[in-house]
């Protein structure tokens, strides 16, 4: 092998600098388009598989309502009721009393137990009632939590609810 110098090189002619030139530019255009592309699929995959949450479910119709609620809201605080709730030995125990101390008999007590991480461990239960205010259910709590527990009592055609925390 001999060794060339540069000006030993033969020299290029115009076509052939010319396409040399052109063959990195559609490459440098498709780097330019998909540099541009490729996070926007990505985000859009992203947006796709994780859905905005809505804060509140049927926002406008409760906005619509919200003097009810109010009323509603005030008309539960008149009543005085005090309920309270406990979870011992696998029995939840709910008891009711009305504004001067008085057991609320004759009612429907319901809980929506709510788990904080899983909402297929909620349940629902419709208490028992046992007398002098006091509602009761068997229930197993099948995860160790902290869980919410929401109360609706109904006697009559006077309804109070309240929220209360189970620790199990």
């Amino acid at each position: 092998m001999t060794a060339t110098s540069f000006a030993e090189a033969k020299p290029l002619s115009q076509a052939e600098i010319d396409r040399r030139r052109g063959r990195f530019v559609p490459w440098v255009i498709a780097a330019f388009f998909l540099s541009f592309m490729i996070p926007l699929i990505c985000f859009t995959v992203i947006a796709f598989r994780h859905p905005p949450s809505e804060v509140t479910p049927q926002a406008y119709e409760k906005g619509v309502a919200y003097n009810q609620t109010l009323a509603a809201e005030a008309a539960q605080k008149a009543l005085g009721w005090q309920v309270t709730l406990s979870h011992t030995g696998g029995r939840l125990t709910v008891r009711a009393r009305d504004a001067r101390g008085q057991a609320l008999d004759g009612g429907q007590v319901e809980v929506w137990l709510i788990h904080p991480a899983q909402s297929a461990l909620d349940r629902h239960l419709v208490l028992r009632p046992e007398g002098q205010g006091l509602y009761t259910a068997a229930t197993a709590l099948p995860s160790p939590s902290v869980w919410t527990a929401h109360v609706t009592v109904q006697v009559a055609d006077h309804q109070m609810q309240t929220r209360a925390f189970v620790e199990n």
